[in-house]
């Protein structure tokens, strides 16, 4: 095989991870083992291995609650997770280990053979969904370079003829690409781990500063695509894709944010039309 694929084979059997290592290692495979729920956590956190091997009995954490930190996190969600177990052989058994995210259940003894088809099988899932999240991802980064370099046609040039942020104000163009990859991230922490980051106030919080600085829809597409590729050329494939699933929200919510932000500017100023016979503009006070 051209790049060596990583297993991490999770077992406090010593004589199971000597057995599955030295025979997965002959097929060109690089095997890492772990003898416990906490080192098989540590190291799939660390090493981003491409499937596992996780017996359902493990010492200090059962393998299932392993299983399941693991597909709850989206940086580690698209690792295989293989169960293993050699007393939990019923149909309920391997019902949970399914409803608890993993991929295949098998039950000790494996018959080698076996097992490595299976664990051949899934990786060439994994394969061909890597292949199609990166034309997916490509295509969707493609289509924003299009719009954002397309002739400008937006709300801030039509109100106020204002140029695009990021030949005008780089400095400020950049400030709110950070924020809006600030963002992206705790928004991505918000739904691994359930924690309320204001996502919604962050987000109307920028677009407030865009108000402020006239901008329009363009720059908005602008910031979102210069962030998602700053974020996707640090990141491997599966936080890449959810990176552009978090941001395809977000967009939308930020158009939706600055569309709002201009009919109120737009409603004031027809009312101070009315009061004192004539318009007035915004201030960075506002």
């Amino acid at each position: 095989m051209d790049k060596r694929l990583k297993l991490l084979i999770a077992d406090d059997d010593s004589d199971t991870l000597y057995v599955y290592s030295r025979l997965l290692e002959t097929e060109g495979y690089e095997v890492l083992i772990a003898p416990s729920a906490s080192e098989c956590l540590r190291i799939v956190r660390q090493e981003r291995p491409d499937l596992i091997l996780l017996d359902v009995r493990l010492p200090d954490i059962s393998g299932l609650e392993v299983c399941r930190q693991i597909k709850a996190d989206p940086h580690l969600a698209s690792i295989f997770v293989i169960q293993i177990s050699g007393i939990d052989i019923s149909s309920d058994s391997q019902a949970e280990a399914l409803e608890a995210g993993a991929d295949l259940y098998l039950t000790k003894p494996v018959e080698y053979r076996k097992l490595l088809a299976h664990i051949q099988a899934l990786l060439r899932i994994k394969s061909g969904v890597s292949s199609a999240l990166l034309d997916q991802q490509k295509r969707e980064l493609d289509s924003l370079d299009r719009l954002s370099s397309a002739p400008r046609a937006s709300v801030a040039a039509q109100m106020f003829a204002a140029p695009p942020l990021h030949q005008n104000l780089p400095e400020i163009f950049d400030h709110l690409v950070q924020l809006y990859g600030d963002l992206l991230d705790l928004a991505l922490q918000q739904r691994a781990y359930k924690i309320d980051h204001n996502i919604a106030e962050r987000l109307h919080a920028i677009v407030d500063r865009l108000g402020i600085l006239k901008a329009g829809p363009r720059d908005v597409v602008d910031i979102h695509r210069t962030a998602l590729n700053r974020k996707a050329a640090g990141a491997n494939l599966m936080k890449a894709q959810a990176y552009a699933e978090e941001g395809r929200m977000r967009l939308v919510e930020m158009m939706g944010y600055l569309v709002s932000y201009y009919r109120t500017l737009s409603l004031g100023a027809d009312s101070n039309r009315s009061t004192d016979g004539h318009a007035t503009r915004p201030s960075a006070e506002e």
